[in-house]
């Protein structure tokens, strides 16, 4: 519905499937998708995952109900860059067997469905 929505008017991020990456410890964790620059603040990875899912869902409703013209900056909205360089360090780290300390990271990525 509301990405088929979006796909029929050409936006492709209907069909995307979204970056995003958490990390913490026991207690706190925060979680953020790098391409619509949304975060999400938890107690353990399965809490913030869950409410990251929740903040994109209501992210896309709202920009789905707004004008055409207006959709297209907010679909195309990354973190800044002192984030993805903070997720770029965290991937690096996990190829070459770095660690941070007693922090847990985790990387995933969210597909979006029609």
């Amino acid at each position: 519905m509301l990405l088929g929505q979006l796909r029929s008017e050409g936006f492709e991020l209907a069909s995307k499937t979204l970056r995003c990456y958490a990390e913490g410890r026991d207690g706190d964790w925060e979680a953020i998708c790098l391409d619509l620059d949304i975060a999400v603040q938890g107690g353990s990875f399965d809490e913030v995952f869950a409410f990251l899912r929740e903040a994109i869902s209501l992210y896309l409703e709202t920009v789905a109900d707004l004008p055409p013209k207006e959709r297209s900056s907010l679909l195309d909205r990354p973190a800044p860059l002192n984030i993805r360089l903070k997720f770029l360090t965290h991937a690096l780290r996990g190829l070459f067997g770095g660690s941070a300390g007693d922090r847990q990271w985790h990387q995933f990525t969210m597909p979006l469905a029609a």
